[in-house]
């Protein structure tokens, strides 16, 4: 059990300063913003796959509390720790960056774009965290799969398909861990309700989505 939590601290502190980092440096491209993270993920589940479930999400991890994959000790074990992996990403960019530069963006948070309504960034937020759980899910749950192996590159896809669509309209957060650190380092609760209501909402209509469609899980 030691391992999966130090997995799911490590993984989510290096994703948040993936996600965060490309922002912070303000040296990146729109492309590479959106890549960084799938990368990022990608990465860590070829690599500290064989150790655990590598959720880096609460909404992941509700999911999998869901369908009964794990207790309920567990998932609030793996969220605490995903938490604390994301506001020592985002404490540990402050420090690279200095907080001057790094407020200059909000600590990379997801950001509103000001023609965006609220109900948009909700909608989108439950919506696309709906579509990266279930992706998540079919690619690793559902035994009937023939293409597990390729788990990593589809879920890296996902994300980074989901940015590009969601990015320049609420900032695509789709992960409450990846908006919680950068949040709490700075002091951004701006549309808190989106980037964690939201996508909560979304991993428990992806684990439903998932288990009307897969038959073998």
């Amino acid at each position: 059990m030691l391992k999966k939590l130090a997995v799911e601290f490590f993984g989510t502190y290096l994703l948040v300063i993936a996600a965060t980092g490309v922002i912070i440096s303000q040296d990146v491209s729109f492309i590479g913003i959106a890549a960084s993270p799938a990368v990022a993920v990608m990465i860590m589940i070829l690599v500290l796959g064989h150790f655990s479930d590598v959720h880096l999400n609460p909404a992941v991890s509700l999911a999998f509390l869901i369908l009964k994959k794990i207790s309920l000790k567990t998932f609030m074990a793996y969220v605490g720790w995903q938490l604390v992996g994301a506001a020592f990403g985002a404490l540990t960019l402050q420090a690279i960056y200095t907080q001057k530069v790094a407020a200059q963006v909000k600590n990379g948070v997801p950001a509103m774009s000001p023609q965006a309504t609220y109900l948009t960034g909700f909608a989108l937020e439950l919506v696309m965290t709906a579509i990266l759980v279930l992706v998540i899910l079919l690619m690793t749950q559902d035994k009937a799969n023939k293409n597990a192996a390729s788990a990593p590159i589809a879920i890296a896809l996902t994300i980074f398909v989901l940015i590009l669509i969601t990015g320049p309209i609420e900032g695509t957060g789709i992960n409450p861990a990846r908006w919680f650190g950068p949040a709490l380092a700075g002091g951004y609760w701006d549309y808190w309700t989106i980037y964690t209501i939201a996508p909560m909402l979304g991993g428990a209509l992806g684990a439903y989505s998932f288990r009307a469609l897969a038959v073998h899980n």
